[in-house]
């Protein structure tokens, strides 16, 4: 049930010193959030995953955060194919894939509630061009991490294993490996691979996003679209509004402050990054802010990065109610 994913080509993200996205034929990009981290990613094999018997497969969208202009499956009998990339889940960091076969052997999966903390998890990967699988033994760390997106194991992760399976000792596949992190971007988490802290995703989360990926529909990470200023009290205070973004559309001003998402206390701007990292572009948020020391509810629809435009807004008069 493990395959080979290879790609060739493609453009190589980078980012400056400041952590700001770079287009080599166009400079430096729009102030706005960092975008992921800092990575060299090379043209090689890695790992996916059988999802269907018609030849869907499952991987990590880290494997194509260059656009690779070719994609090749391998299977575990040696034959080769041609692939096609689907779509991408940016908030997940999985990629769906499809080949011309027929037959192929599609794994059990084990149910969430049947994974428990403690338990031995195994990583398999075909990332480093042999006959045979890799792996790496660890444990089930927690069952719930990244607003339930994701478990977490100590086997150690890397981009040989990228999109390949999490199994338990029955063989069963816990989840898809992928790199998870609480800045955004195709990159983002592969800070920690072979760290010990790793992040596979399991089966009913990709139940709930595969048929869209399989539509060609990609998922991307949902912007509040608002930047932060650090200071002593609860909540987030907000510094700067992007225009055309869902904080410009509901009102927020500068120096509003975020003490509430869904209802729960935001307590600082970690926990708001927290929060929001695994939402997606279209999701809604019921937002609870400050102005004035008045509160205020809002119901708003995230939107992708890319429909929004970062820039200094001025902040409210202090008369302002």
């Amino acid at each position: 049930c493990v395959v080979t994913v290879e790609t060739a080509g493609g453009t190589q993200p980078l980012l400056d010193a400041l952590g700001m996205p770079v287009d080599p034929q166009r400079g430096r990009q729009p102030a706005g959030p960092r975008r992921g981290s800092h990575f060299a990613v090379a043209d090689g094999p890695t790992s996916g995953v059988i999802w269907s018997a018609d030849g869907l497969i499952l991987t990590s969208s880290f494997n194509f955060a260059r656009d690779p202009l070719a994609v090749a499956v391998v299977l575990s009998d040696g034959r080769r194919f041609v692939a096609r990339l689907l779509a991408r889940d940016r908030v997940r960091k999985l990629a769906l894939l499809k080949i011309d076969a027929s037959g192929l052997p599609v794994p059990a999966w084990a149910e969430r509630e049947e994974i428990r903390t403690g338990q031995t998890a195994i990583a398999l990967g075909r990332g480093l061009a042999t006959e045979r699988s890799s792996l790496t033994v660890g444990i089930v760390s927690a069952t719930s991490r990244m607003a339930g997106h994701a478990i977490q194991t100590d086997a150690k992760l890397s981009p040989a294993n990228y999109g390949g399976p999490l199994i338990d000792l029955h063989g069963r596949v816990l989840g898809v490996c992928v790199p998870m992190g609480l800045q955004p971007g195709e990159l983002a988490g592969v800070e920690w691979y072979d760290s010990g802290i790793g992040f596979a995703v399991p089966r009913d989360i990709v139940d709930g996003v595969v048929s869209k990926l399989a539509a060609g529909q990609s998922i991307e990470r949902g912007w509040l679209g608002i930047s932060m200023v650090p200071d002593p009290f609860p909540g987030v205070l907000i510094l700067q509004v992007a225009a055309n973004s869902p904080a410009e559309r509901i009102g927020l001003r500068p120096l509003d402050r975020v003490i509430a998402i869904d209802r729960r206390p935001v307590w600082s701007q970690t926990d708001l990054l927290r929060r929001m990292n695994c939402r997606g572009a279209g999701e809604s948020i019921d937002l609870t802010v400050t102005r004035h020391n008045w509160p205020m509810g809002f119901r708003v629809q995230l939107a992708a990065f890319g429909e929004m435009e970062f820039q200094r807004l001025a902040p409210p008069e202090p008369d302002e109610p």
